[in-house]
């Protein structure tokens, strides 16, 4: 696509685009900052036509290692609050899964648009997956064009609603929307000038941390909460469309392209002005307040769409809660039209036309009888509803006496543990820089505490933009959502240009070989300002120490190869690749301090046995004892912001303890001490 015209500055410009030219321009006249994708038709085009556009109009546009990798650089652009795009074919939307149905929990700062291209007929790919279904499972808006002017409008308005909903939205298109081209109305070119900002807290505690306080569930229920916004837009939004014909008992709801289908349909059996229309451009939800009225305006209705027949099931759900009656008529194997292939106007001709000829009358009377029919089990079921609420309350009852008893704690890591020595030495690294707002982004592994926020309250703050003091290991790091993550989204951080504060990636070596690795090359050929740490703990702890690929045994126990992590990244093309020892603090400050003094991109593995597994082997070997120097310790409690489990206080907080039960011999709390109090002695335990 020749960039005068994707970048042409002249409103109401006419012009004949492809769905995918017109959606990438829809991207640019919303002033787009970020855009990624792997290549996939039927949804390449897209960012090949703003790949060509990037420079001349001043934003990042790359082609990522996958769909996951990609999905998470705009995830990280849209949390420091610029505006992002990613798009895939209906397959990529599978790989991006992980982090897809992750972001939702916590939001989006800045405008996120997820464009998928699905393929019914499978024209370019393997299957015929239709997409909208996983989009409700995210719980998140779905937009679907009916053709390309529709489309680039759609793109262009789901960055204004991604920012009020604070939510991603995914604009849902298909092979022939996305390919066929269509007139389009070009509009005014919104080059934000936005720079970005990043609050962990905002507006909620641990916003970006699917696991920090107040917890994951807590954060489903926002995210559930935001439904009834959702469902306000499409009842107001201008792409559904409700015209109802007075005494008609027969309507038609379309979605997407069908709806063209439908449309020409209609004209063709000379129905028009005849039966009920509702044009849908909201896939997910749909329009309450309008459907309600189309469904109970008649007794029988036909529903076209692409893919699976997910709106038909949607249209009955709601005439089931609504209570009405009537036929609906859509997609099956023995339905008018197939769940297989694509839909055209020949199928939607032969799937309306008999219904257009029946009496609706019929369909209703045999409901009734059935309604009659089950009136004695209606009455049973309600008894055992009732039942079933009493036990409830019962059981809430009792929930509630027990926790008044409890103290409210969260898991800890391990006394000892390599990964309290790697987060206490990039602390002091963090340190140096104080002025920054800094922006530490997590994986999962047992090193996730580091974000749960172990002492935390309600932190929500209004603020855009503003730097916390972590008081603890366990409040280090800011967003946390699944494996692989971490990399992605700081590389999106720092490619849409955040510049405030240092933006870090932690990952453990087991999470390293599973998600990292297409991120880590995505590092190395799109860069960025990236710091990304790798714990090589040896093992995969958190879920009960099964080897990883470092630890140099199978799963059945037997010796293999470790894999190099220090290799392994300078193969993916890391050029800056240090090392440290995680029971060495200081050397853990060293390298971070050297790797932000380089900028760019560079990588820290750093080593430590789980403490866990080394004491498995060594139990009957003579250990080292830990010991506080009573004379010295004035119960400042800076080693205990190390988080040890092994460290406690005593005489009212002002010593401090080792629990020598715990207590390893790590020497960690020595080196976190500045008075030399905690000295480490030989012999036996």
């Amino acid at each position: 696509m020749k960039d005068d015209l994707l970048l042409t500055q002249k409103p109401g410009t006419e012009a004949v685009l492809p769905g995918n030219h017109a959606m990438a321009r829809g991207a640019v006249e919303a002033g787009v900052h970020l855009v990624s994708a792997y290549p996939g038709t039927p949804s390449s085009e897209i960012v090949e036509a703003l790949n060509d556009a990037s420079l001349g109009q001043g934003f990042h546009a790359e082609w990522s290692t996958n769909e996951k990798v990609a999905f998470d650089v705009a995830a990280g652009a849209a949390l420091v609050g610029r505006r992002s795009l990613v798009a895939m074919k209906t397959a990529g939307l599978s790989v991006a899964s992980d982090t897809f149905f992750t972001v939702p929990y916590g939001g989006v700062k800045g405008g996120f648009v997820i464009v998928v291209a699905d393929d019914p007929d499978a024209h370019f790919s393997s299957t015929e997956h239709d997409s909208r279904p996983l989009v409700r499972q995210a719980e998140i808006l779905c937009l679907e064009p009916a053709d390309a002017g529709e489309a680039k409008e759609m793109v262009r308005q789901a960055f204004d609603l991604s920012e009020q909903l604070m939510l991603p939205v995914a604009v849902r298109s298909v092979a022939r929307v996305s390919h066929g081209s269509a007139n389009v109305t070009l509009g005014p070119i919104n080059k934000l000038d936005r720079r970005p900002v990043f609050n962990k807290h905002y507006g909620m505690s641990y916003r970006w941390d699917v696991y920090g306080a107040p917890g994951t569930k807590q954060k489903h229920e926002w995210l559930v909460r935001q439904f009834e916004k959702l469902e306000a837009y499409a009842d107001e939004s201008p792409f559904n469309e409700l015209a109802l014909t007075s005494g008609s008992g027969l309507g038609v709801i379309a979605a997407g392209l069908g709806s063209a289908y439908a449309y020409e349909a209609i004209q063709a059996l000379g129905l028009a002005g005849q039966v009920n229309w509702l044009k849908l451009g909201t896939a997910y939800p749909l329009p309450p307040m309008k459907l309600a009225e189309f469904l109970k305006a008649g007794d029988k209705v036909l529903v076209v769409e692409e893919g699976t027949n997910f709106i038909e099931g949607l249209v009955r759900e709601a005439a089931q809660k609504l209570g009405v009656k009537v036929e609906i008529v859509g997609k099956g194997v023995d339905a008018p039209m197939p769940l297989w292939g694509e839909i055209n106007t020949d199928m939607v001709v032969r799937a309306l036309a008999p219904l257009a000829g029946v009496d609706g009358l019929k369909a209703g009377a045999k409901a009734g009888a059935k309604a009659g029919a089950n009136d004695a089990a209606t009455a049973q079921t309600d008894a055992a509803r009732d039942r079933a609420a009493r036990n409830r309350a019962a059981r809430e009852a009792l929930k509630a006496e027990l926790e008044a008893g409890l103290c409210p704690r969260s898991s800890t890591l391990c006394a000892g543990c390599p990964h309290l020595g790697s987060y206490w030495g990039l602390r002091l690294a963090l340190q140096k820089h104080r002025d920054g707002v800094h922006i530490l982004n997590g994986d999962i592994g047992c090193y996730e505490q580091a974000g749960y926020g172990l002492f935390a309250e309600n932190l929500a703050s209004t603020e855009d933009h503003q730097a916390w003091r972590a008081q603890t290991v366990y409040e280090m790091l800011d967003t946390i959502y699944v494996m692989g993550s971490a990399v992605g989204m700081a590389q999106g951080q720092s490619l849409a240009g955040y510049d405030r504060g240092k933006v870090v990636a932690v990952a453990g070596d087991s999470s390293f070989f599973h998600a990292a690795l297409p991120a880590v090359a995505n590092l190395a050929w799109n860069g960025g300002e990236v710091v990304f740490m790798v714990l090589d703990n040896r093992w995969t702890a958190m879920t009960g120490h099964q080897p990883s690929p470092t630890t140099g045994r199978v799963g059945n126990g037997s010796e293999s190869i470790s894999l190099d992590i220090v290799t392994t990244a300078k193969a993916l093309g890391i050029k800056n690749v240090f090392t440290a020892d995680a029971f060495d603090v200081r050397s853990v400050q060293k390298a971070v301090d050297e790797a932000f003094k380089l900028g760019g991109v560079s990588v820290i593995v750093v080593s430590g046995e789980c403490r866990l597994q080394t004491i498995r082997r060594e139990k009957n070997v003579a250990r080292l004892v830990t010991v506080v120097d009573p004379g010295k310790c004035n119960g400042c409690g800076i080693c205990l912001q190390l988080g040890c489990p092994g460290l406690g206080v005593i005489d009212g907080g002002k010593q401090v303890e080792i629990d020598q039960l715990q207590c390893n011999s790590c020497g960690l709390c020595s080196q976190a001490c500045n008075r030399q109090a905690i000295h480490i002695q030989g012999g036996a335990r």
